[in-house]
């Protein structure tokens, strides 16, 4: 079945998913009649979250790596999240999502806020200190 690698990614996945479909399909639903595009908001931002939830780490690890003596480790956050951000307000544009502001803001901040735990708890790993 699963082994517990697996489980420690696919339950934040499938949590990222049903969260953001949950909200997303709200605060759209509060500002739209049309429920095929909230529908469809729902489905593009629930996703999203979920594949963004599998690789945001990835890019923290990559970015702390590069940064693992410098003065500001932190700042690693800032291409990840950069990144997550261009990429969630480029589909929602597109999709046309009728609460933009919305339905990208807790994705933004909830990463931030992951991420600055993530590099802290990684910057304690031998491996990102400097020998």
């Amino acid at each position: 079945m699963f082994n517990h690698a697996k489980m420690r990614i696919l339950i934040p996945v499938v949590v990222s998913f049903v969260f953001y479909f949950a909200w997303t399909w709200w605060v759209n639903a509060m500002v739209s009649d049309d429920m095929e595009l909230v529908l469809r908001s729902a489905l593009l931002q629930g996703s999203y979250s979920a594949m963004m939830t599998a690789t945001f780490s990835s890019m923290l690890n990559m970015a702390l790596a590069k940064m693992k003596c410098y003065k500001f480790p932190y700042l690693a956050l800032l291409p990840p999240l950069a990144i997550q951000s261009s990429m969630v307000i480029v589909i929602n544009l597109v999709n046309n999502t009728p609460n933009l502001v919305g339905t990208i803001a807790p994705s933004i901040l909830f990463s931030a806020f992951y991420g600055l735990g993530y590099l802290y708890n990684l910057s304690k790993n031998a491996q990102y200190q400097c020998d």
